[in-house]
């Protein structure tokens, strides 16, 4: 019977000293065998870095313990990039600093990817939501955890995803596409489009883990920016999400080059025009009047759709919310 292989269980944090304690135990109590855990910090102005040193060094488990700081704030693709640099296991099961995994979820996760037929390189589950305190709100998500392309469809309409903080990946995703742009803030939406390229996505239909939504996550910071007031808070926001697609999209379409296509040769001239469309929205929400109009407009002769130019136009031109 073949050696089980290295696994990395990889918690990248910022700013969460209010719940890295809970992450870091979670953490220690997995059961899978041979673990290495990486604390990936991004440079925590708070006390994140110094709370992971407290647990660290009282810990005495069986699991190999990395420890990385950032010397600058690098973001969440940066952050990424840089654990995945350190980490040396075959599986990468992401963990954010502010969740609780149960301890069966690594062991669980690495069976569905040995076992899954056919073989995937993304495996991903439900999860439970806990409020601030760690209290169970009685949701759990069991829909739309995985998404991917539908190739009959405009790329302009494309999603494909697989909810990071429950995500583990095959290293091979990592070695053959290489690191993220570091514009990406939704670098699920990034590893998942690589895994659909390659073998696939597995999803394991229960709550492996406890989401822990509050004022810092960023399911909240954008469902809080739909009710902003503040006109150049809520514009930053927007600038900030159009620099993301545009990174995503420029990753899609190097990812594809690098697999070499599926069995559509159109799709890559239809990548490429979906770069072009974000570049457009992108310049759009950084201009005002004339100019924003124009990019507007041309977001819509390359195939943006109606409803994009029309809310740009909205927004930058007339300064509608």
């Amino acid at each position: 019977m073949s050696e089980p292989p290295l696994v990395s269980y990889i918690v990248v944090c910022y700013k969460q000293e209010q719940f890295i304690r809970d992450a870091i135990r979670s953490a220690f109590e997995q059961t899978y065998e041979p673990l290495e855990i990486i604390f990936s910090d991004d440079c925590s102005p708070d006390r994140t870095f110094e709370i992971i040193k407290e647990e660290v060094d009282s810990y005495r488990g069986p699991h190999r313990i990395i420890l990385c700081r950032n010397e600058k704030n690098l973001g969440i693709a940066g952050n990424v990039n840089h654990a995945f640099q350190s980490a040396h296991g075959q599986f990468f099961v992401m963990a954010a600093g502010d969740d609780i995994s149960i301890p069966d979820r690594t062991a669980l996760l690495v069976d569905r990817w040995q076992n899954a037929d056919p073989p995937v390189d993304l495996v991903c589950s439900y999860h439970a939501e806990i409020d601030v305190d760690g209290r169970p709100t009685g949701f759990i998500r069991n829909n739309n955890v995985s998404v991917v392309p539908d190739t009959r469809r405009n790329v302009h309409s494309w999603r494909c995803t697989a909810i990071g903080g429950g995500a583990a990946y095959s290293r091979r995703l990592y070695d053959k596409y290489g690191p993220l742009n570091a514009a990406v803030i939704c670098e699920d939406w990034v590893y998942a489009f690589r895994a659909w390229l390659e073998s696939g996505i597995a999803v394991i239909e229960k709550p492996l883990y406890y989401h822990r939504t509050h004022e810092g996550s960023i399911a909240f910071i954008s469902r809080r920016m739909k009710t902003e007031t503040d006109v150049a808070v809520k514009r930053l926001h927007r600038i900030r999400s159009a620099q993301n697609m545009l990174a995503v999209s420029e990753e899609w379409l190097k990812a594809w080059r690098r697999h070499g296509g599926k069995e559509q040769p159109q799709i890559e001239a239809k990548l490429l025009n979906r770069v072009k469309v974000c570049q457009l929205q992108l310049r759009a929400r950084q201009s005002s009047g004339r100019q924003a109009l124009w990019f507007a407009l041309a977001v819509l002769r390359h195939g943006g759709g109606i409803s994009t130019a029309v809310k740009l136009i909205v927004r930058q031109v007339f300064r509608w919310q």
